[in-house]
């Protein structure tokens, strides 16, 4: 389209502009996905949706559809306003894909990125979910990770520990522990339970799996595989114990505690705080 024609469009407003460079037909239905795709192509050719942007085009669970974030290849575009923009030196293949037509990383690639910018433990249920859905391997991951760490990048600690938990033949089950017993809590006629509980003791964090915080109890889910190293079997136990100097009932299940017995443990627990 010549610049002309263009303007004469743009005056008659059979177009919009949406970015620089970048137009809609007008009438056309705004959308996340038509915004993002507008910001990657104003960015340029070698512009993707990343980071939670990525995470919530693959649909992993905790991300939804609401910022827009692009990482580009070389020297980071000019600033465009509402978009986090990131800049990369890597982008091998098995980096990038497409979904209906947007250019967006892979989600090996996105799970990597997503450890700079949100907990390590949203990270883990990230890469447990997409393990399940068979969209990625753990394979692929490893490899994104020594790809990214080869080209001079800060070793990756909080996506190392994530994989170090997972071994050849590692099986993510058919949900995560905690909603699976959140789910079960529920059937069993009990309120809905905080998942991912944070309580602040002495200056430092602590997680809980699941907790009914107005009664003062937690649930901990203990995985096997989670407390394959003994400092993870340390910090576990000493967060129990600060629980327990809290006032906090601790209520420990493995993949082996039959469900009636999780639910009737822990309808004891409340009653006996309501009791209390």
């Amino acid at each position: 389209m010549s610049p002309s024609t263009l303007d004469r469009w743009l005056r008659s407003r059979r177009l919009e502009p949406v970015r620089r460079g970048v137009y809609r037909m007008a009438g056309a239905p705004e959308s996340w996905e038509q915004l993002l795709l507008a910001a990657c192509l104003a960015a340029g050719p070698e512009a993707r949706a990343s980071f939670r942007c990525a995470a919530a085009l693959h649909e992993l669970e905790g991300f939804g559809r609401t910022t827009f974030e692009i990482t580009h290849f070389g020297a980071r575009p000019s600033p465009m306003r509402g978009v986090i923009s990131h800049e990369t030196d890597v982008f091998d293949v098995g980096h990038v894909t497409r979904i209906a037509g947007m250019p967006v990383t892979s989600v090996a690639r996105t799970l990597c990125d997503l450890t700079a910018v949100v907990r390590p433990w949203v990270v883990e249920r990230a890469l447990d979910e997409a393990l399940r859905r068979k969209i990625v391997r753990l394979e692929d991951v490893n490899r994104v990770a020594d790809e990214l760490e080869g080209r001079g990048r800060r070793r990756c600690t909080a996506m190392r520990e994530i994989l170090g938990r997972r071994h050849p033949g590692y099986d993510p089950g058919e949900s995560h522990p905690e909603r699976r017993i959140a789910d079960l809590l529920i059937r069993g006629g009990l309120p809905a339970p905080t998942m991912q509980h944070t309580v602040a003791i002495g200056g430092k964090r602590y997680r809980i799996d699941l907790c009914y915080p107005e009664h003062r109890v937690a649930i901990e889910f203990d995985s096997w595989q989670y407390h394959s190293g003994r400092q993870a079997f340390d910090e576990d136990r000493a967060r129990a114990n600060q629980l327990v100097l809290l006032g906090f009932v601790v209520l420990h299940f493995t993949s082996r505690s039959p469900d009636q017995t999780i639910v009737d443990t822990v309808r004891a627990a409340i009653e006996r705080a309501t009791r209390s």
